[in-house]
């Protein structure tokens, strides 16, 4: 079948503002099309050096991170053979520390979550165009929103300007288009056996 063809031998998700794994769009096209799947989160000092100290933001983000590691550990655990930490995790710049640890564990892909900011859009094409050099590709996948962009359009074509018009065509075009699929949760656990322990699952302090 289709849905089960491994595309890629060895497989990374990069973790940004989607910390959880469940209903995850970039953990779960990894897993459904990657032999082996590691999963990274990056403490990028490009936006931590300009965060105060005892920041609570960071405090919450660093929680979360070991949460998400202990249930990528479960995930595995459950439904592989693995034991062990889920989650690699770095201080450094992203766009240096994607490219390395797609040398050091010899990715051929690296699988992200649509960003939508401008310093995000930048940072993301930098690394896309340093892993190219690697002849790894770089796929991100719509995620955080269930229509994006021009996926949603007036009948002229355009943007909507209005709230209104614009909630009703969404409405329209969500119940028209198999709306279980839109609410449907990405079935993670159907692939999980594919994730792998992480070589090194140190996790920096605050």
């Amino acid at each position: 079948m289709q849905e089960n063809k491994v595309l890629f031998q060895r497989a990374l998700v990069w973790f940004r503002r989607d910390l959880r794994s469940v209903d995850h769009a970039a953990l779960y096209h990894a897993l459904r099309q990657s032999k082996t799947v590691y999963c990274a989160f990056i403490f990028d000092k490009t936006i931590l050096n300009n965060l105060p100290e005892n920041d609570r933001r960071l405090a919450f983000i660093h929680a979360s991170i070991i949460e998400l590691d202990k249930a990528l550990a479960k995930l595995r655990s459950d439904f592989g053979s693995n034991a062990g930490a889920g989650l690699l995790v770095r201080y450094a710049h992203a766009e240096a520390a994607i490219p390395q640890l797609v040398n050091e564990l010899n990715i051929d892909a690296v699988f992200v979550n649509h960003d939508y900011e401008p310093q995000a859009n930048a940072r993301d094409t930098e690394v896309k165009q340093a892993l190219a050099k690697h002849r790894c590709a770089f796929l991100s996948y719509k995620d955080q929103v269930i229509f994006e962009k021009s996926e949603v359009l007036s009948q002229a074509n355009t943007p909507f300007s209005v709230y209104t018009p614009y909630k009703n065509a969404w409405l329209k075009k969500f119940h028209a288009e198999a709306s279980d699929f839109y609410s449907r949760s990405y079935p993670i656990e159907k692939y999980a056996h594919r994730l792998a322990a992480p070589p090194d699952c140190t996790c920096p302090t605050l």
